[in-house]
Protein backbone atom coordinates (compact mmCIF):
# COMPACT_ATOMS: atom_id res chain seq x y z
CA UNK A 1 0.00 0.00 0.00
CA UNK A 2 -0.90 2.18 -1.29
CA UNK A 3 -1.28 1.01 -4.62
CA UNK A 4 -2.94 3.55 -5.64
CA UNK A 5 -2.77 7.71 -6.01
CA UNK A 6 -1.92 8.82 -2.90
CA UNK A 7 -4.94 11.13 -1.85
CA UNK A 8 -5.24 10.93 1.55
CA UNK A 9 -7.91 12.52 3.77
CA UNK A 10 -5.44 14.75 5.63
CA UNK A 11 -1.85 15.93 3.74
CA UNK A 12 0.15 19.15 4.23
CA UNK A 13 1.14 21.67 1.67
CA UNK A 14 4.70 23.81 1.99
CA UNK A 15 3.80 27.54 1.33
CA UNK A 16 5.32 30.51 0.94
CA UNK A 17 3.02 33.44 1.87
CA UNK A 18 2.99 37.63 0.15
CA UNK A 19 4.22 39.38 3.22
CA UNK A 20 2.50 42.26 3.36
CA UNK A 21 3.51 45.79 2.16
CA UNK A 22 1.92 48.87 2.00
CA UNK A 23 0.65 48.23 -1.36
CA UNK A 24 -1.14 44.82 0.26
CA UNK A 25 -3.05 44.95 3.47
CA UNK A 26 -4.71 41.82 3.17
CA UNK A 27 -5.68 40.05 6.17
CA UNK A 28 -3.09 37.07 7.29
CA UNK A 29 -6.50 34.88 7.21
CA UNK A 30 -7.11 35.48 3.38
CA UNK A 31 -3.00 35.70 2.92
CA UNK A 32 -2.96 31.65 3.80
CA UNK A 33 -6.21 30.88 2.36
CA UNK A 34 -5.02 32.22 -1.10
CA UNK A 35 -1.69 30.49 -0.69
CA UNK A 36 -2.95 27.15 -0.39
CA UNK A 37 -5.28 27.29 -2.92
CA UNK A 38 -2.07 27.18 -5.19
CA UNK A 39 -1.17 23.60 -3.34
CA UNK A 40 -1.69 21.24 -6.18
CA UNK A 41 -5.10 19.60 -6.19
CA UNK A 42 -6.24 21.27 -3.07
CA UNK A 43 -8.40 24.17 -4.40
CA UNK A 44 -11.12 23.17 -1.60
CA UNK A 45 -12.71 25.95 0.24
CA UNK A 46 -10.17 26.33 3.54
CA UNK A 47 -11.91 26.74 7.20
CA UNK A 48 -9.37 28.16 9.53
CA UNK A 49 -10.11 27.68 13.44
CA UNK A 50 -10.17 30.77 15.97
CA UNK A 51 -7.47 28.95 18.22
CA UNK A 52 -5.57 28.36 14.99
CA UNK A 53 -6.08 31.96 13.36
CA UNK A 54 -4.81 33.18 17.00
CA UNK A 55 -1.30 31.77 16.39
CA UNK A 56 -1.45 32.59 12.92
CA UNK A 57 0.80 36.12 13.05
CA UNK A 58 2.97 34.97 15.68
CA UNK A 59 4.13 31.83 13.29
CA UNK A 60 3.97 33.60 10.26
CA UNK A 61 6.27 35.79 11.42
CA UNK A 62 8.24 33.59 13.42
CA UNK A 63 8.78 31.52 10.06
CA UNK A 64 9.09 34.42 7.82
CA UNK A 65 5.76 33.54 5.92
CA UNK A 66 6.89 30.27 5.16
CA UNK A 67 4.37 27.27 6.66
CA UNK A 68 3.61 23.64 5.99
CA UNK A 69 0.09 23.49 7.37
CA UNK A 70 -1.35 20.23 8.19
CA UNK A 71 -5.41 20.03 6.15
CA UNK A 72 -7.58 17.79 6.95
CA UNK A 73 -10.42 16.94 3.98
CA UNK A 74 -14.23 16.37 4.72
CA UNK A 75 -15.68 16.04 1.80
CA UNK A 76 -16.20 19.44 0.01
CA UNK A 77 -13.87 21.12 2.61
CA UNK A 78 -10.29 21.45 4.03
CA UNK A 79 -9.44 22.79 7.61
CA UNK A 80 -6.29 23.72 8.51
CA UNK A 81 -5.72 21.49 11.76
CA UNK A 82 -2.18 22.69 12.43
CA UNK A 83 0.21 25.73 11.08
CA UNK A 84 3.43 23.82 11.02
CA UNK A 85 3.65 20.15 10.16
CA UNK A 86 5.80 18.19 8.60
CA UNK A 87 4.14 14.63 9.17
CA UNK A 88 1.25 13.50 10.25
CA UNK A 89 -0.85 9.98 10.88
CA UNK A 90 -4.10 8.62 10.66
CA UNK A 91 -5.64 5.91 11.68
CA UNK A 92 -8.10 3.01 9.71
CA UNK A 93 -10.25 1.25 12.86
CA UNK A 94 -12.52 -1.67 12.12
CA UNK A 95 -14.97 -2.21 15.14
CA UNK A 96 -16.18 -6.12 15.12
CA UNK A 97 -18.20 -7.46 17.77
CA UNK A 98 -15.27 -9.85 19.33
CA UNK A 99 -12.20 -7.49 18.40
CA UNK A 100 -11.39 -4.14 17.11
CA UNK A 101 -8.27 -4.06 14.82
CA UNK A 102 -6.40 -0.54 13.36
CA UNK A 103 -3.88 0.32 11.60
CA UNK A 104 -1.36 3.28 11.74
CA UNK A 105 -0.15 5.41 8.43
CA UNK A 106 1.95 7.77 7.92
CA UNK A 107 -0.09 10.39 5.51
CA UNK A 108 2.36 12.21 3.96
CA UNK A 109 4.03 8.77 2.28
CA UNK A 110 1.35 6.17 2.62
CA UNK A 111 3.41 3.89 4.83
CA UNK A 112 1.91 1.91 7.33
CA UNK A 113 4.02 2.09 9.88
CA UNK A 114 2.01 -0.18 12.32
CA UNK A 115 -0.74 -2.19 13.64
CA UNK A 116 -2.61 -3.72 16.47
CA UNK A 117 -5.72 -5.55 17.52
CA UNK A 118 -7.48 -5.49 21.04
CA UNK A 119 -10.88 -7.34 22.25
CA UNK A 120 -13.92 -5.09 21.84
CA UNK A 121 -14.26 -4.13 25.61
CA UNK A 122 -17.82 -4.84 25.11
CA UNK A 123 -17.53 -8.27 25.66
CA UNK A 124 -17.79 -7.72 29.24
CA UNK A 125 -21.58 -7.03 29.29
CA UNK A 126 -22.39 -9.71 26.71
CA UNK A 127 -20.01 -11.61 23.76
CA UNK A 128 -22.56 -11.37 21.28
CA UNK A 129 -24.75 -8.33 20.07
CA UNK A 130 -28.11 -9.43 20.94
CA UNK A 131 -26.92 -9.91 24.81
CA UNK A 132 -25.34 -6.12 24.79
CA UNK A 133 -28.49 -4.97 23.04
CA UNK A 134 -30.61 -6.01 25.41
CA UNK A 135 -28.22 -4.61 28.25
CA UNK A 136 -28.80 -0.98 26.06
CA UNK A 137 -32.63 -1.56 26.31
CA UNK A 138 -32.22 -1.97 29.93
CA UNK A 139 -30.21 1.40 30.79
CA UNK A 140 -26.98 0.19 30.05
CA UNK A 141 -26.36 2.32 26.54
CA UNK A 142 -24.51 4.90 27.90
CA UNK A 143 -21.60 1.84 29.81
CA UNK A 144 -21.51 0.28 26.66
CA UNK A 145 -20.89 3.56 24.46
CA UNK A 146 -17.78 4.29 27.66
CA UNK A 147 -16.58 0.57 27.16
CA UNK A 148 -16.05 1.22 22.88
CA UNK A 149 -14.96 4.77 23.18
CA UNK A 150 -12.38 3.95 25.66
CA UNK A 151 -11.17 1.12 24.55
CA UNK A 152 -10.00 2.84 21.04
CA UNK A 153 -8.56 5.19 22.95
CA UNK A 154 -6.29 2.73 24.81
CA UNK A 155 -5.59 0.94 21.14
CA UNK A 156 -4.86 4.58 19.37
CA UNK A 157 -2.61 5.27 23.15
CA UNK A 158 -0.67 1.97 22.68
CA UNK A 159 -0.05 2.55 18.91
CA UNK A 160 1.34 5.89 19.60
CA UNK A 161 3.33 4.43 22.51
CA UNK A 162 4.93 2.27 20.10
CA UNK A 163 5.58 3.93 17.30
CA UNK A 164 6.60 7.07 19.94
CA UNK A 165 3.89 9.59 18.80
CA UNK A 166 1.35 11.27 20.73
CA UNK A 167 -2.50 11.38 19.88
CA UNK A 168 -2.71 14.82 18.82
CA UNK A 169 -0.06 13.70 15.79
CA UNK A 170 -2.94 11.61 14.59
CA UNK A 171 -5.29 13.80 12.00
CA UNK A 172 -7.76 11.03 10.74
CA UNK A 173 -9.51 8.14 12.11
CA UNK A 174 -11.91 5.86 9.59
CA UNK A 175 -13.86 3.58 11.18
CA UNK A 176 -15.94 1.19 9.63
CA UNK A 177 -18.37 -1.40 11.51
CA UNK A 178 -21.36 -3.46 11.46
CA UNK A 179 -24.78 -1.26 12.28
CA UNK A 180 -25.02 -1.96 16.16
CA UNK A 181 -21.11 -1.24 16.57
CA UNK A 182 -21.26 2.26 15.09
CA UNK A 183 -24.62 3.06 17.41
CA UNK A 184 -22.80 1.54 20.28
CA UNK A 185 -19.19 3.76 18.75
CA UNK A 186 -21.67 7.18 18.30
CA UNK A 187 -23.77 6.30 21.29
CA UNK A 188 -27.26 6.12 19.42
CA UNK A 189 -30.14 4.36 20.84
CA UNK A 190 -30.46 0.95 19.53
CA UNK A 191 -33.82 0.18 20.72
CA UNK A 192 -35.34 -0.06 17.56
CA UNK A 193 -32.65 -1.88 15.30
CA UNK A 194 -33.84 -5.58 16.73
CA UNK A 195 -37.58 -4.87 16.42
CA UNK A 196 -39.54 -5.59 13.00
CA UNK A 197 -39.13 -3.16 10.84
CA UNK A 198 -35.77 -3.30 12.06
CA UNK A 199 -34.77 0.65 11.62
CA UNK A 200 -31.46 2.16 12.84
CA UNK A 201 -31.16 5.83 14.14
CA UNK A 202 -29.01 7.03 11.04
CA UNK A 203 -27.60 5.60 7.93
CA UNK A 204 -25.28 8.37 7.37
CA UNK A 205 -23.23 9.54 9.39
CA UNK A 206 -20.29 10.95 7.29
CA UNK A 207 -17.63 13.21 9.04
CA UNK A 208 -17.36 14.00 12.89
CA UNK A 209 -15.44 15.54 15.02
CA UNK A 210 -12.95 14.20 17.29
CA UNK A 211 -14.69 15.94 20.44
CA UNK A 212 -18.32 14.45 18.93
CA UNK A 213 -16.67 11.00 18.60
CA UNK A 214 -15.24 10.85 21.82
CA UNK A 215 -11.37 10.23 20.36
CA UNK A 216 -8.50 11.45 21.29
CA UNK A 217 -6.62 12.72 18.30
CA UNK A 218 -6.01 15.85 17.05
CA UNK A 219 -8.79 18.44 18.03
CA UNK A 220 -8.89 19.30 14.72
CA UNK A 221 -8.69 16.67 13.21
CA UNK A 222 -12.03 14.21 12.04
CA UNK A 223 -13.45 10.88 12.41
CA UNK A 224 -15.20 9.29 9.43
CA UNK A 225 -17.58 6.88 9.99
CA UNK A 226 -18.80 4.38 6.94
CA UNK A 227 -22.53 4.58 6.23
CA UNK A 228 -24.84 1.52 6.74
CA UNK A 229 -27.58 0.45 4.42
CA UNK A 230 -29.47 -1.23 6.82
CA UNK A 231 -30.15 -2.63 10.17
CA UNK A 232 -27.64 -5.77 8.80
CA UNK A 233 -25.83 -4.37 6.25
CA UNK A 234 -23.74 -2.05 8.26
CA UNK A 235 -20.28 0.06 7.45
CA UNK A 236 -18.11 -3.07 7.62
CA UNK A 237 -20.08 -4.52 4.66
CA UNK A 238 -19.33 -1.29 2.47
CA UNK A 239 -15.60 -1.11 3.51
CA UNK A 240 -15.63 -4.59 2.68
CA UNK A 241 -17.02 -4.28 -0.83
CA UNK A 242 -14.87 -1.04 -1.29
CA UNK A 243 -11.70 -3.20 -0.95
CA UNK A 244 -12.50 -6.40 -3.05
CA UNK A 245 -13.49 -4.27 -6.18
CA UNK A 246 -16.17 -6.24 -6.81
CA UNK A 247 -18.54 -3.00 -7.64
CA UNK A 248 -16.28 -2.70 -10.64
CA UNK A 249 -16.40 -6.02 -11.64
CA UNK A 250 -17.79 -6.71 -15.15
CA UNK A 251 -19.08 -10.33 -14.81
CA UNK A 252 -20.77 -11.23 -11.45
CA UNK A 253 -18.61 -12.04 -8.20
CA UNK A 254 -19.13 -13.00 -4.57
CA UNK A 255 -18.27 -11.47 -1.36
CA UNK A 256 -18.52 -13.92 1.71
CA UNK A 257 -17.79 -12.05 4.83
CA UNK A 258 -18.29 -14.17 7.61
CA UNK A 259 -17.90 -13.70 11.95
CA UNK A 260 -20.13 -13.56 14.16
CA UNK A 261 -22.99 -13.59 11.39
CA UNK A 262 -22.58 -14.44 7.29
CA UNK A 263 -23.07 -11.49 4.86
CA UNK A 264 -23.03 -12.13 1.46
CA UNK A 265 -22.60 -9.61 -1.77
CA UNK A 266 -22.96 -10.65 -4.99
CA UNK A 267 -23.10 -8.44 -8.03
CA UNK A 268 -21.05 -6.41 -11.24
CA UNK A 269 -20.35 -2.95 -11.34
CA UNK A 270 -24.02 -2.32 -12.20
CA UNK A 271 -25.61 -3.94 -9.25
CA UNK A 272 -24.98 -5.36 -5.88
CA UNK A 273 -27.80 -7.79 -4.01
CA UNK A 274 -26.46 -8.17 -0.36
CA UNK A 275 -28.10 -11.03 1.94
CA UNK A 276 -27.59 -11.79 5.76
CA UNK A 277 -28.32 -14.93 8.20
CA UNK A 278 -26.39 -16.37 11.08
CA UNK A 279 -24.32 -19.03 10.17
CA UNK A 280 -20.79 -17.56 11.41
CA UNK A 281 -20.49 -19.23 15.20
CA UNK A 282 -19.53 -22.30 13.25
CA UNK A 283 -16.25 -20.43 11.78
CA UNK A 284 -15.28 -18.69 14.84
CA UNK A 285 -15.70 -22.26 16.44
CA UNK A 286 -18.68 -21.01 18.59
CA UNK A 287 -20.36 -24.13 18.30
CA UNK A 288 -17.51 -26.58 20.26
CA UNK A 289 -16.54 -26.37 23.74
CA UNK A 290 -12.96 -26.99 22.42
CA UNK A 291 -13.19 -23.83 19.89
CA UNK A 292 -11.82 -20.72 20.36
CA UNK A 293 -10.77 -17.84 18.34
CA UNK A 294 -7.74 -17.01 16.07
CA UNK A 295 -5.38 -16.59 18.39
CA UNK A 296 -1.87 -18.24 20.06
CA UNK A 297 -2.35 -21.71 20.57
CA UNK A 298 -5.51 -22.21 17.80
CA UNK A 299 -5.31 -25.37 16.05
CA UNK A 300 -5.86 -24.13 12.48
CA UNK A 301 -4.76 -26.65 9.92
CA UNK A 302 -5.55 -30.30 10.43
CA UNK A 303 -3.94 -33.59 8.79
CA UNK A 304 -4.80 -37.28 8.92
CA UNK A 305 -2.98 -40.15 7.82
CA UNK A 306 -4.82 -41.67 5.95
CA UNK A 307 -3.57 -45.71 6.66
CA UNK A 308 -2.24 -44.57 10.38
CA UNK A 309 -5.10 -42.43 11.36
CA UNK A 310 -2.25 -40.34 13.08
CA UNK A 311 -3.24 -36.71 13.42
CA UNK A 312 -0.90 -33.71 13.04
CA UNK A 313 -2.33 -30.31 13.54
CA UNK A 314 -0.96 -26.49 12.83
CA UNK A 315 -1.42 -23.97 15.71
CA UNK A 316 -1.22 -20.09 15.25
CA UNK A 317 2.55 -19.07 17.32
CA UNK A 318 4.01 -23.28 17.11
CA UNK A 319 2.98 -23.71 20.32
CA UNK A 320 1.37 -26.41 22.44
CA UNK A 321 -2.78 -26.31 21.18
CA UNK A 322 -5.67 -24.84 23.35
CA UNK A 323 -8.13 -25.32 21.52
CA UNK A 324 -9.88 -24.97 17.67
CA UNK A 325 -10.39 -22.16 15.56
CA UNK A 326 -12.80 -21.95 12.61
CA UNK A 327 -10.47 -22.80 9.95
CA UNK A 328 -9.68 -25.84 11.92
CA UNK A 329 -12.69 -27.22 12.06
CA UNK A 330 -13.25 -27.07 8.53
CA UNK A 331 -10.12 -28.93 8.08
CA UNK A 332 -10.91 -31.32 10.89
CA UNK A 333 -14.18 -32.16 9.55
CA UNK A 334 -12.93 -32.60 6.08
CA UNK A 335 -10.18 -34.90 6.81
CA UNK A 336 -12.54 -36.90 9.23
CA UNK A 337 -14.45 -37.76 5.80
CA UNK A 338 -12.03 -38.08 3.46
CA UNK A 339 -10.15 -40.46 6.24
CA UNK A 340 -13.76 -42.76 6.15
CA UNK A 341 -13.99 -41.73 10.54
CA UNK A 342 -17.03 -40.03 9.91
CA UNK A 343 -20.25 -40.68 7.18
CA UNK A 344 -21.89 -38.47 5.30
CA UNK A 345 -24.16 -37.14 7.61
CA UNK A 346 -20.91 -36.71 9.79
CA UNK A 347 -21.45 -39.43 12.22
CA UNK A 348 -18.85 -41.51 13.84
CA UNK A 349 -17.72 -44.93 11.48
CA UNK A 350 -16.99 -48.05 12.63
CA UNK A 351 -13.07 -47.51 11.54
CA UNK A 352 -12.68 -44.95 14.07
CA UNK A 353 -14.08 -46.38 17.08
CA UNK A 354 -11.83 -49.51 15.94
CA UNK A 355 -9.04 -47.45 15.78
CA UNK A 356 -9.30 -46.47 19.59
CA UNK A 357 -9.39 -42.44 17.83
CA UNK A 358 -13.09 -42.21 19.39
CA UNK A 359 -14.11 -42.44 22.94
CA UNK A 360 -16.86 -42.31 24.96
CA UNK A 361 -16.85 -38.75 27.28
CA UNK A 362 -18.85 -37.12 28.96
CA UNK A 363 -22.01 -39.48 27.85
CA UNK A 364 -21.21 -38.30 23.97
CA UNK A 365 -18.64 -39.69 21.81
CA UNK A 366 -15.60 -37.77 21.00
CA UNK A 367 -12.32 -37.88 18.77
CA UNK A 368 -9.05 -37.24 20.45
CA UNK A 369 -7.05 -35.45 19.34
CA UNK A 370 -3.66 -36.11 21.59
CA UNK A 371 -1.51 -32.86 23.16
CA UNK A 372 1.75 -34.20 24.12
CA UNK A 373 2.28 -32.49 27.59
CA UNK A 374 -1.28 -30.37 27.56
CA UNK A 375 -5.19 -31.34 27.92
CA UNK A 376 -6.11 -33.41 24.53
CA UNK A 377 -8.14 -31.85 22.62
CA UNK A 378 -12.16 -33.67 22.87
CA UNK A 379 -14.37 -32.82 19.01
CA UNK A 380 -17.49 -34.55 19.96
CA UNK A 381 -20.01 -35.74 17.74
CA UNK A 382 -22.48 -32.99 18.91
CA UNK A 383 -20.04 -30.44 17.82
CA UNK A 384 -19.91 -32.07 14.34
CA UNK A 385 -23.39 -32.19 14.38
CA UNK A 386 -23.53 -28.09 15.27
CA UNK A 387 -21.00 -27.31 12.56
CA UNK A 388 -22.90 -29.17 9.88
CA UNK A 389 -25.45 -27.37 10.28
CA UNK A 390 -23.60 -24.09 10.23
CA UNK A 391 -21.80 -24.92 6.95
CA UNK A 392 -25.49 -25.77 5.64
CA UNK A 393 -26.54 -22.85 6.53
CA UNK A 394 -23.26 -20.99 4.75
CA UNK A 395 -23.60 -23.15 1.33
CA UNK A 396 -27.27 -22.79 0.92
CA UNK A 397 -27.39 -18.41 1.88
CA UNK A 398 -24.44 -18.64 -1.43
CA UNK A 399 -27.17 -20.99 -3.22
CA UNK A 400 -30.10 -18.86 -2.93
CA UNK A 401 -28.70 -15.75 -3.22
CA UNK A 402 -27.03 -16.86 -6.55
CA UNK A 403 -30.27 -18.73 -7.59
CA UNK A 404 -32.70 -15.48 -6.97
CA UNK A 405 -31.06 -13.78 -9.34
CA UNK A 406 -31.42 -16.52 -12.16
CA UNK A 407 -27.48 -17.93 -11.56
CA UNK A 408 -25.76 -20.44 -11.03
CA UNK A 409 -21.92 -21.24 -9.24
CA UNK A 410 -20.55 -21.44 -12.60
CA UNK A 411 -21.46 -18.04 -13.56
CA UNK A 412 -19.39 -15.84 -10.68
CA UNK A 413 -16.18 -15.35 -11.73
CA UNK A 414 -14.73 -14.46 -8.60
CA UNK A 415 -15.46 -15.24 -4.92
CA UNK A 416 -14.10 -13.23 -2.36
CA UNK A 417 -13.73 -14.65 0.77
CA UNK A 418 -12.88 -11.80 4.14
CA UNK A 419 -13.59 -11.91 8.25
CA UNK A 420 -12.99 -15.38 9.94
CA UNK A 421 -13.35 -16.67 7.05
CA UNK A 422 -10.68 -15.18 5.09
CA UNK A 423 -7.76 -16.00 7.17
CA UNK A 424 -6.39 -19.11 6.77
CA UNK A 425 -9.14 -21.07 4.98
CA UNK A 426 -8.22 -23.87 2.96
CA UNK A 427 -10.82 -23.51 0.20
CA UNK A 428 -10.18 -27.08 -1.09
CA UNK A 429 -11.57 -28.52 2.21
CA UNK A 430 -14.23 -26.32 2.47
CA UNK A 431 -15.28 -27.40 -0.74
CA UNK A 432 -14.88 -30.99 -0.44
CA UNK A 433 -17.55 -30.51 3.03
CA UNK A 434 -19.79 -28.54 0.52
CA UNK A 435 -19.26 -25.25 2.23
CA UNK A 436 -18.42 -23.47 -0.23
CA UNK A 437 -19.09 -23.98 -4.45
CA UNK A 438 -16.23 -26.35 -6.00
CA UNK A 439 -14.98 -23.90 -8.09
CA UNK A 440 -11.37 -23.46 -9.64
CA UNK A 441 -9.24 -22.40 -6.46
CA UNK A 442 -7.75 -19.23 -8.95
CA UNK A 443 -11.30 -17.85 -8.15
CA UNK A 444 -10.82 -17.68 -4.61
CA UNK A 445 -9.54 -14.40 -3.32
CA UNK A 446 -8.68 -14.75 0.72
CA UNK A 447 -8.97 -11.12 1.79
CA UNK A 448 -8.35 -11.41 5.23
CA UNK A 449 -10.01 -8.69 7.38
CA UNK A 450 -11.82 -6.64 3.99
CA UNK A 451 -13.54 -4.11 6.88
CA UNK A 452 -9.94 -2.49 7.75
CA UNK A 453 -8.89 -2.82 4.37
CA UNK A 454 -11.58 -0.25 2.86
CA UNK A 455 -11.27 1.85 6.11
CA UNK A 456 -6.97 1.90 5.01
CA UNK A 457 -8.04 3.00 1.26
CA UNK A 458 -10.13 5.59 2.00
CA UNK A 459 -7.76 7.01 4.50
CA UNK A 460 -5.20 7.21 1.78
CA UNK A 461 -7.84 8.44 -0.97
CA UNK A 462 -10.06 10.64 -0.27
CA UNK A 463 -11.78 10.47 -3.70
CA UNK A 464 -13.45 7.32 -2.77
CA UNK A 465 -15.61 8.96 -0.61
CA UNK A 466 -17.83 8.54 -3.95
CA UNK A 467 -17.44 5.00 -4.81
CA UNK A 468 -18.56 4.57 -1.34
CA UNK A 469 -21.64 6.81 -2.18
CA UNK A 470 -21.85 4.86 -5.38
CA UNK A 471 -21.62 1.62 -3.58
CA UNK A 472 -24.70 2.65 -1.30
CA UNK A 473 -26.91 3.42 -4.14
CA UNK A 474 -26.26 0.27 -6.07
CA UNK A 475 -27.35 -1.94 -3.23
CA UNK A 476 -30.27 -4.34 -2.59
CA UNK A 477 -30.93 -6.62 0.55
CA UNK A 478 -32.45 -9.95 0.46
CA UNK A 479 -33.48 -11.63 4.01
CA UNK A 480 -31.82 -14.30 4.10
CA UNK A 481 -33.11 -17.30 6.86
CA UNK A 482 -36.69 -16.53 6.10
CA UNK A 483 -36.49 -17.09 2.73
CA UNK A 484 -38.82 -20.30 1.58
CA UNK A 485 -36.03 -21.23 -0.42
CA UNK A 486 -33.52 -21.06 2.37
CA UNK A 487 -35.63 -23.26 4.22
CA UNK A 488 -36.52 -25.85 1.03
CA UNK A 489 -32.50 -25.81 0.43
CA UNK A 490 -30.86 -26.11 3.09
CA UNK A 491 -31.81 -29.98 4.14
CA UNK A 492 -29.84 -30.94 1.56
CA UNK A 493 -26.93 -29.47 2.29
CA UNK A 494 -26.58 -30.72 5.93
CA UNK A 495 -24.66 -34.03 4.56
CA UNK A 496 -20.83 -34.37 3.43
CA UNK A 497 -20.69 -32.99 0.51
CA UNK A 498 -24.03 -32.68 -0.39
CA UNK A 499 -27.12 -34.74 -1.24
CA UNK A 500 -27.03 -33.42 -4.64
CA UNK A 501 -23.58 -32.96 -5.46
CA UNK A 502 -23.93 -31.31 -9.02
CA UNK A 503 -24.98 -28.42 -7.10
CA UNK A 504 -21.78 -27.45 -5.77
CA UNK A 505 -20.18 -27.35 -9.31
CA UNK A 506 -18.50 -23.89 -10.07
Amino acid sequence: MPDFFLNPLAATCSVRLEKPSPSDKRADKERLIEALSRCPGEDLPVDIPLDILRELPHTLRERDFCLSPALVFTGDRGTVAALQKTSLYGVALDIGSTNMAASLFELTTGKKVGGQEKENPQTAVGLDVLTRMHAAMGGASEKLHRLLAGGINELLLDLCREHSIVPSDIYVLTVAGNTIMTHFFLDLPVESIPLEPYIPVAHHIGFLSPREAGIAICPHGTVYVFPSVGSYVGGDIIAGILSSGLYREEAPSLLVDVGTNAEIVLGTREWLMVGAGAAGPALESGISEMGMRAVEGAVYSVEIDRESLAVRVRTLGGGTPKGICGSGMIELVAELFDAGMIDGQGRFTSRAEEAGVVKETGGSKAFIIPVPGGNNLRIKATDINNFLLSKAAMFTFLQVMVQSVGLEFVDVEKFYVSGAFGTGIDAGKAARIGMIPDKDRNAFVLMGNSSLKGAEMLLLDRSLLADIESICRMITYKEMNTDGDFMRLLPGALFIPHTDPAVLKG
